[in-house]
């Protein structure tokens, strides 16, 4: 599904997504998200616990660039996620 050229595209979109997310640890992050919501706090827990493991990293991102659906489905993850911590 990733198609000619567009694997490129979604390859610096997974990985701008990872650099913002990595910016999130630092700081109060996940104690602002215990208290907005406990339930998607553990859902942030999780992925930064993800995001430890280059090989799991490196999964999620050919997930990411090769099938629609998934990649629909992590951009979604990552918007709530980044409402989550601002």
């Amino acid at each position: 599904e990733g198609g000619v050229g567009g694997g490129d595209k979604y390859s610096k979109r997974f990985d701008a997504m990872c650099d913002e997310f990595s910016s999130w640890e630092s700081g109060d992050s996940l104690s602002r998200a215990e208290e907005r919501n406990p339930r998607l706090a553990l859902v942030l827990e999780g992925c930064f616990a993800g995001t430890e493991n280059p090989d799991v990293v490196g999964a999620l991102k050919i997930l990411y660039m090769d099938f629609g659906a998934l990649r629909l489905a992590g951009d979604l993850i990552f918007k709530m996620m980044k409402k989550l911590v601002r």
